[in-house]
């Protein structure tokens, strides 16, 4: 697993679990509906599910070959702070919005911004 991503895979990979659960649900619902319609709106939630999966899957491999920007929300005004695609503990950045300079830390195997004195 990629450093200091934990928290944010684990709640992708339950998401697609989920959506994997309601795609073979709506699947199952096309196979016992006798109403066309019906049938065409669960073979809509279906495609959809199937959709969301793969879009979790996505972020989760862009995660995984660090291919993803590590961007954290501001804690003063909560605006974005851009670590870029390779960052490392310790790296320091200033808020682009309010200029509020933060330390890159790792706690429980997630980053977290910790505020500098100005």
């Amino acid at each position: 697993m990629r450093e200091g991503f934990k928290t944010i895979i684990e709640l992708l990979q339950s998401n697609m679990e989920r959506e994997e659960e309601r795609e073979q649900l709506y699947k199952q619902c096309v196979m016992e509906s006798v109403d066309s319609k019906v049938r065409q709106i669960f073979n809509h939630l279906a495609r959809a599910a199937k959709g969301h999966k793969e879009a979790f899957k996505k972020v989760i491999q862009a995660i995984e070959s660090e291919d993803h920007t590590v961007g954290l929300y501001c804690l003063v005004c909560g605006w974005a702070v851009d670590f870029g695609k390779s960052p490392s503990v310790g790296n320091e950045e200033r808020c682009p919005l309010c200029a509020q300079k933060f330390v890159l830390v790792e706690k429980e195997d997630n980053f977290v911004l910790k505020p500098l004195p100005q």
